[in-house]
């Protein structure tokens, strides 16, 4: 799934080569494992989409790619204002 994701932001944004996926195992639920993007500033944009339609659209993809493999998966964006 790693994988999936990775290739998927760096097919849209303009900097592909600041793409960081990180992928872990939730503390609080046990089974899910949790894939947070990292790109570049002038990127996240891209990867929000309007009204946050391409970021959703990439979690589906994910979802429906961890349902056939029988896993549970949550994509997040990392922001560093936080």
């Amino acid at each position: 799934m790693k994988e999936l994701l990775e290739y998927i932001v760096k097919s849209i944004v303009n900097n592909p080569d600041q793409v960081v996926i990180d992928e872990k195992e939730s503390v609080d639920f046990p089974g899910l494992i949790i894939l947070s993007i990292e790109v570049g500033e002038e990127d996240k944009g891209i990867v929000i989409g309007r009204k946050g339609r391409t970021i959703n659209a990439i979690r589906d993809l994910i979802t429906i790619n961890a349902i056939r493999n029988d896993k549970r998966v949550k994509v997040i964006l990392n922001d560093d204002n936080s």
